[in-house]
């Protein structure tokens, strides 16, 4: 097993994900060179207050770029704030300081969501006496729409970049937190995928929606919710996509000890999945993971959706041993496994294959 990484470690790291990874996708290394001198520790309030510094200056852009009717320019300053705001509640919500952080940066999207085209739209279903919250993008005609999700540190909002690629490929954008992030009224438990079925009830009497083609993404652990999803609701779905998520290999005490220090994940994996579960400790995580085996439950036999696989051979943070699993049971299935890649088999083309694999499913009026 890996040891943590150190503070030093972790800046460097941030440094390489600037431009392409979270929690810093959307900065440029000059950026986050300047909040990563200021980082003392990942202490959470600590991390939230000097990450949510510069947002605050983007807001102030934002607002003087409104006051001069400067549409494009208020976009872009709202979307920096809400950047900044998301990479200090990263990874997860574990103090009041993240918390204010992340209703902060969920405040700057919607405001950067005034000047989107297709517009956003902020759908709140009723479940289970609270409410759903999602964000649903199409366009003023019935198109195929994509239902998708992340994992457990990207939240319905930082889905935005894949909802541009998604809709310049002509396809609709339904965004919605999986369970225990964001603001998800349940948790994460053997039943929690009644989440997405709500949703999908609502999505497919929408106005705007053609309810012959809907497809939906998981990404990371967002994966294991499309994996089931797809099971459950095999007779309503065109096609579905597990990118990067496991079912039941990712879930064993060994498997959950052994990566909780993964190379790949910035810090606090272990934390921020039992986060999900609405616990703390990975020792509690192993206990919680334990019933959710798609194995065990005995889905994976059972007919699903159309299903596209993709990861990367070398995944510390998902063994490739699922996907395999996957492959070996059920319905037939297409897979994209990246030999040199890490986790969600991060390449250049990983997104596009994605795309293109959607694109050809949902363009054919056969099922």
């Amino acid at each position: 097993m890996r040891p943590p990484k150190t503070l030093d470690e972790i800046k460097s790291a941030l440094l390489a994900r600037a431009g392409r990874g979270n929690p810093v996708r959307h900065m440029t290394r000059q950026e986050v060179e300047v909040v990563a001198g200021r980082l003392r520790s990942v202490d959470p309030d600590h991390w939230a207050k000097v990450w949510s510094e510069p947002a605050e200056s983007w807001l102030a852009k934002a607002v003087e770029a409104e006051s001069t009717e400067r549409s494009e320019a208020a976009r872009e300053h709202y979307l920096n704030a809400y950047a900044y705001f998301a990479a200090a509640r990263y990874p997860a919500l574990f103090s009041s300081q993240m918390e204010q952080a992340y209703l902060r940066a969920r405040d700057a999207y919607l405001k950067a969501s005034r000047y989107f085209d297709p517009p956003l739209e902020v759908v709140r279903i009723p479940f289970e006496k609270k409410e759903i919250y999602l964000c649903l993008r199409p366009e003023q005609r019935k198109q195929p729409l994509l239902f998708h999700w992340g994992g457990i540190d990207g939240w319905k909002e930082e889905r935005q970049g894949n909802t541009e690629v998604f809709l310049r490929a002509g396809l609709g954008s339904f965004c919605i937190d999986g369970p225990g992030t964001g603001e998800c009224p349940v948790l994460a438990g053997p039943t929690a995928e009644r989440i997405f079925s709500a949703a999908l009830d609502y999505l497919l009497k929408h106005p705007r929606v053609d309810p012959e083609r809907v497809a939906v993404v998981g990404s990371s652990f967002g994966g294991y919710w499309a994996t089931k999803v797809a099971h459950v609701e095999a007779d309503r779905l065109r096609s579905v996509v597990n990118w990067g998520g496991g079912v039941h290999f990712f879930l064993q005490p060994a498997w959950l000890r052994d990566s909780q220090f993964a190379s790949s994940y910035l810090f606090n994996l272990s934390e921020t999945r039992a986060r999900i579960f609405g616990l703390r400790t990975v020792d509690e995580l192993m206990g919680a993971a334990a019933s959710m085996s798609l194995l065990d439950q005995g889905w994976l036999d059972r007919p699903s959706a159309p299903m596209l696989v993709v990861n990367g051979k070398k995944d510390e943070q998902v063994p490739i041993d699922d996907l395999y699993l996957l492959l070996e049971h059920g319905s037939p299935k297409e897979a994209r496994v990246y030999p040199d890649a890490g986790h969600m088999g991060k390449s250049p083309d990983a997104l596009h294959v994605v795309t293109a694999w959607l694109k050809r499913r949902l363009q054919t009026t056969e099922r």
